[in-house]
């Protein structure tokens, strides 16, 4: 029953404003979905809107028996494009309704419980890209990929306690790879997880309470496998103390074969049990004197009662060490002892640990610096070494100007250890402070004995020349083009692991022992080559000075060594230089805005683009100038004009990193890693056809082998049947031998079968 609101209205008005009770459209779980699709004779509800036709279209309001209503859109009775649904205890969602249902983005706020919802929707139910929040505060949270109210694939899920997860899910659990920080108890765990707990290869690091003004990185951290949340299987504990273990495990304990290194730098390897080493079975508390756990009494107690195993746990230790370097510290002499006489080695030994206790602080200076190059951030505020930060060291002292490589370093630093010939050249290896100072020993000796040999002690002289001549006047002055910058040095690290691979893909391996894998300048440039990326802003001739920029062994000015080699410091370095040049200005404009969605869906992306900048923190100074150029007061003009000027810098500043970044990108994403990938699939294709090829020739020679076979048992049979008829005499008639000369020869198979047949009479007449 219409009520119109003028007499005078026309039947050509098709839409117009009505209010009419019609009967309910049905709803099933107004919560989660809804199938409105037309008007069922139910209850009676109320409807205010637009009528087309007879059916509502257009803007207007549908409200239920039950209080459930929608106001929005409607196509012929359904609910459709956007609208709002309000429930009678208050809950509301906005967004894209389709056939009734919410279908696209939209927005869900409970008022019974404090839970919303923005994000992608499909039949009523969370599906796609959304956020969900469920307290007020909004301190817990999930962002991420939903499947029909499920979490499944990558997000982001933040805990009221704060602990936070970034990574898969599955069935809404942690599954697969990711990454949990438990800020309660500054624990951090990388790696596999499966139905929520721990399980497969991954890093939990335990960061203990920093003492102020230390220098020690006081963490626990354990790399290997993981079964229920358990260390289980081979890893590796490092202690904050220095000591490292590296064996097997059973349920969080060491059990098994298993290599421990003492804080001193000693060594115990053997069998263990229960947590504790096999040959001690008395020895209840384990190695007392480096782990970072309290002890009481009693436990002391029991260590006095195995006076034996105490000992000689002390000795291992160091708790007796007579070294000036102290118990923390002890120097791994032993190869370099070995170069002089025994009775110089005590005398070599005492002064060189002398030399080493004169420059320990700024030693300890300089590798604090070194391995914070490049690292957003520590619960603990310290940071261990990799080979990465170790090159940069050793490239900035200038340890290569003295005719050795990196490379060579390498190679003589892994010599009698128990280095992998995979982990020589590997840049994510850590190195710890004593192991730093034992390199620097063995390098000093390997570059300067040759000045020193007609003197003794020598060893000390060696290392002290090394520090007045290549260290003191050069580190901490960082060079290249990776830890120049901050900000730069941060987004650059988004590329390292492919480019790690690519380099290891491109390794020949070494003809000297141990024949690890290394890159040398030829097999770079052929790489490039094949990559069709050596074109007129990345030439051969720009290749080489990039290279050579800081090594004068490389390029003398008229001829070029191509057979040196490159570790991947220098490797990942290069590229960073051509990605600047090798991008055309035009190109440079055009891809600005373009593909960066691919870049998200890789590993690559996963951090947010720095044009934007939205992760990068702002530095103390630029907040104080902000505040004071907007302090209220009478010279108000004069802060504006400051503050315009500051803004310039800032500006020009911003646009240069803005260029900078989507030079990177074009250059790792849209080419380096497109053309490796393209590589890669040619030469999937190559097996694939050289397999098929191998398959068919084998198929072949089968063939002809059966063929060849078949055809040997032919001419056996055809030779014995000749030798039948040579025995045989077969007298002729005249007629016979007159037709037979004059009708054509049969073929072979005729004449085998003629033969086969007359053999017959022939046998009965020999009878």
């Amino acid at each position: 029953m219409k009520e119109r609101k003028s007499e005078g209205c026309t039947k050509e008005k098709a839409l117009q404003s009505f209010k009419v009770v019609v009967p309910t459209m049905t709803k099933q779980d107004h919560r989660l979905q809804y199938d409105i699709s037309g008007l069922h004779s139910c209850l009676p509800a109320l409807s205010v809107g637009m009528f087309s036709e007879g059916f509502m279209h257009g803007q207007g309001t549908y409200i239920w028996a039950d209080g459930l209503k929608y106001e929005g859109d409607f196509v012929k009775n359904i609910p459709m494009n956007h609208g709002v649904y309000t429930w009678p205890d208050g809950s509301m969602y906005e967004g894209e309704v389709v056939n009734g249902m919410r279908n696209g983005f939209g927005m869900f706020k409970c008022s019974t419980q404090p839970v919303s919802y923005v994000g992608h929707w499909c039949q009523g139910k969370r599906h796609g890209k959304g956020s969900i929040y469920y307290n007020q505060e909004g301190t817990s949270w999930y962002e991420g990929d939903w499947v029909y109210n499920i979490k499944k694939g990558w997000g982001i899920r933040c805990y009221k306690s704060g602990n936070i997860y970034e990574g898969q899910w599955e069935d809404n659990m942690r599954h697969g790879e990711g990454k949990m920080r438990w800020l309660t108890t500054n624990e951090e765990y990388t790696g596999s997880w499966e139905r929520g707990v721990q399980n497969g290869f991954g890093t939990h690091t335990w960061f203990l309470k920093r003492i102020p003004n230390s220098q020690y990185p006081l963490r626990n951290e354990y790399i290997g496998e993981f079964v229920n949340g358990c260390r289980h299987g081979h890893g590796k504990f490092y202690y904050a103390s220095g000591a490292m273990y590296a064996g097997e495990w059973v349920s969080n304990k060491k059990h098994g074969m298993g290599r421990l290194t003492f804080k001193n730098g000693r060594v115990y390897e053997g069998p263990f049990f229960n947590d504790h080493i096999a040959q001690f079975p008395d020895l209840e508390v384990e190695f007392i004197s480096y782990l970072d756990l309290p002890v009481d009494d009693a436990q002391i107690d029991r260590q006095r009662k195995s006076s034996d195993s105490a000992e000689i746990i002390r000795k291992l230790d160091g708790s007796k060490s007579r070294s000036v370097l102290g118990s923390g510290i002890e120097l791994d002499l032993n190869v370099l002892l070995n170069m002089y006489p025994k009775e110089n080695q005590a005398e070599e030994k005492k002064q060189v640990e002398f030399a080493v206790l004169r420059n320990i602080t700024e030693l300890r200076r300089i590798y604090s610096f070194y391995s914070s190059l490049g690292c957003d951030h520590s619960l603990d505020n310290t940071f261990l070494m990799t080979k990465l930060h170790f090159w940069r060291f050793l490239k900035d002292c200038k340890f290569h100007h003295h005719n050795i490589t990196l490379a060579d370093m390498d190679r003589i630093l892994s010599a009698n250890s128990d280095i992998p010939v995979e982990e020589i050249h590997s840049p994510f290896r850590t190195i710890l402070l004593r192991t730093f100072l034992n390199y620097l020993l063995r390098l000093a000796y390997h570059i300067y004995h040759k000045d020193f040999q007609s003197r003794s002690p020598s060893l000390f002289l060696c290392f002290t020349k090394l520090m007045t001549e290549n260290i003191h006047p050069n580190a901490c002055q960082v060079k290249g083009t990776l830890f120049s910058e901050q900000q730069r040095t941060l987004y650059s690290m988004n590329y390292i692991d492919k480019c790690w691979e690519i380099y290891i893909a491109y390794c020949t391996p070494n003809v000297a022992p141990p024949n690890e894998l290394t890159m040398k300048m030829r097999h770079f440039l052929w790489m490039l080559r094949d990559f069709r990326m050596i074109n007129k802003e990345l030439t051969a001739t720009k290749f080489v000075a990039v290279i050579a920029e800081d090594n004068p062994f490389i390029h003398d000015g008229v001829d070029s060594n191509l057979e040196l080699e490159l570790v991947f410091l220098e490797f990942f370095e290069a590229l960073l230089c051509f990605a600047v040049s090798y991008v055309p200005d035009q190109m440079n404009k055009s891809c600005l805005h373009a593909q960066y969605d691919d870049l998200f869906g890789n590993k690559i992306g996963s951090i947010q683009m720095v044009m934007s900048q939205p992760k990068i923190k702002k530095s103390l100074s630029d907040d104080k100038c902000s505040k004071m150029n907007f302090k209220p007061s009478g010279k108000g003009l004069a802060f504006l004009s400051q503050n315009e000027k500051n803004e310039k810098p800032k500006n020009d500043q911003k646009e240069k990193l803005n260029t900078w970044v989507n030079n990177m990108y074009v250059f790792f994403v849209n080419t380096l890693f497109q053309a490796y990938k393209h590589e890669e699939l040619l030469k999937e294709k190559v097996k694939e056809n050289r397999l098929q090829d191998a398959a068919i020739a084998q198929q072949k020679k089968m063939e002809s082998e059966e063929l060849e076979a078949r055809l040997n048992i032919l001419r056996e049979e055809e030779a014995k049947k000749q030798d039948t008829e040579m025995d045989i005499p077969v007298i002729k008639e005249p007629g016979d031998a007159l037709s037979s000369a004059l009708t054509q020869s049969p073929p072979k198979e005729d004449t085998a079968m003629s033969q086969a047949s007359k053999s017959t009479p022939s046998k009965k007449k020999r009878k």
